[in-house]
């Protein structure tokens, strides 16, 4: 079985308040476990300038990089999907790591995260 190593970043409304942040994020990490995903590790960024205005109203947007684990196909493909109907992100980008130092890096930081919970 094939392992796959994915970086799924994302942008949240600025106008969401910092409790809405983190529940959308939550749902969102349930999502990624549903399609069979494992998330190895979040990076939140917070609130930044976007380069150019999205829509032309949104300027500021809440940065969200997951990085995740999965054996499954499809799971590309129901993110997206996913992501295209949730009103509360402005911009998504799911791609796949795939030079061996990224790979190696986040199975080293699965690793450590599964000894923790031991």
């Amino acid at each position: 079985m094939r392992e796959y190593f994915y970086e799924v970043a994302y942008i949240l409304k600025p106008s969401l308040s910092q409790n809405e942040v983190e529940e959308e994020i939550k749902k969102i990490n349930e999502r990624i476990e549903r399609y069979g995903g494992k998330i190895i590790d979040i990076d939140k960024w917070g609130k930044r300038k976007l380069a150019y205005k999205i829509d032309k109203k949104y300027d500021m947007g809440y940065y969200v990089f997951t990085y995740v684990y999965t054996n499954n196909r499809d799971f590309v493909k129901n993110m997206e999907n996913y992501f295209r109907i949730n009103e509360n992100v402005i911009r998504f980008l799911v791609f796949k790591q795939k030079y061996k130092f990224q790979k190696d890096k986040l199975k080293e930081k699965m690793k450590k995260k599964e000894e923790q919970k031991a």
